[in-house]
């Protein structure tokens, strides 16, 4: 484990014109890339990095991801991601994250739960952060609740169907995580996305989108929030399940 891995990471991020809507607002997918970025820089100096599970035929995927929005940022701005560990919950690792504005104010917080798998099985493996020298903040907790999974509701098919394409794909050779998040957003009318404010997303991934895969949106509005799927067309294949709200 380097001595170089902080007990919080700070990390940087300017906001280009491609990376914001029409009325100059960040995308919540890019914050939410800029979160996991600040995840996977963080780790890269321990023994939980990239390379070194790699090594050992493993990968980390993201599970369970909850975002609550105070303010969206604006193009050309600076924002800054601060994440920290929080140790593990039976085979979860946890982590938390903290988007502050250019001005410093707090306008992002996050945690989340992430798993380790076998890169050729897909089976679970235990994280053993115990007798590892990764940095934890075991009593930090940006937003304080334990990450479970979202209830199922009665859904209808929307409009939005998509190939997964090249583009799509992470290093990890699946989708990315945040471009389900994508997905989800572009399956609303495009009233509620001019007119509206993503509050909170919150998102459950389930299974894994590869090159080719046709997928379609699912969604119904459960009163306080708006429940979605991400589905396969091939095999009808729940991949990702989230909660909406819009403010």
């Amino acid at each position: 484990m380097s001595s170089s891995t902080p007990n919080i990471l700070k990390r940087a991020f300017r906001l280009h014109s491609w990376e914001v809507d029409q009325r100059g607002r960040a995308r919540p997918d890019i914050l939410f890339s800029c979160m996991l970025d600040s995840a996977w820089a963080h780790a890269n100096n321990s023994e939980f990095s990239y390379e070194a599970l790699r090594e050992e035929g493993q990968l980390w995927v993201l599970s369970r991801f909850l975002a609550v929005i105070e303010e969206l940022p604006k193009w050309d701005e600076e924002i800054t991601v601060e994440t920290w560990g929080k140790g593990t919950d039976k085979l979860f690792g946890l982590r938390d994250f903290t988007v502050y504005s250019q001005s410093g104010k707090k306008i992002i917080s996050a945690t989340s739960a992430w798993l380790v798998i076998d890169r050729k099985t897909s089976r679970i493996q235990r994280i053993d952060l115990e007798h590892s020298n990764f940095p934890v903040q075991l009593n930090k907790h940006e937003i304080e609740t334990k990450l479970e999974k979202i209830e199922e509701s009665e859904t209808v098919r929307t409009d939005f169907e998509y190939v997964v394409k090249y583009t799509d794909i992470d290093v990890n050779n699946h989708v990315n995580s945040s471009r389900y998040l994508g997905w989800v957003l572009d399956s609303f009318p495009r009233s509620v996305l001019d007119e509206k404010g993503l509050k909170s997303f919150e998102l459950n991934f389930l299974a894994e989108a590869q090159l080719g895969d046709g997928v379609h949106v699912l969604s119904a509005n459960a009163g306080d929030y708006y429940y979605c799927e991400v589905e396969r067309d091939r095999d009808g294949v729940e991949l990702c399940r989230a909660k909406i709200i819009w403010g």
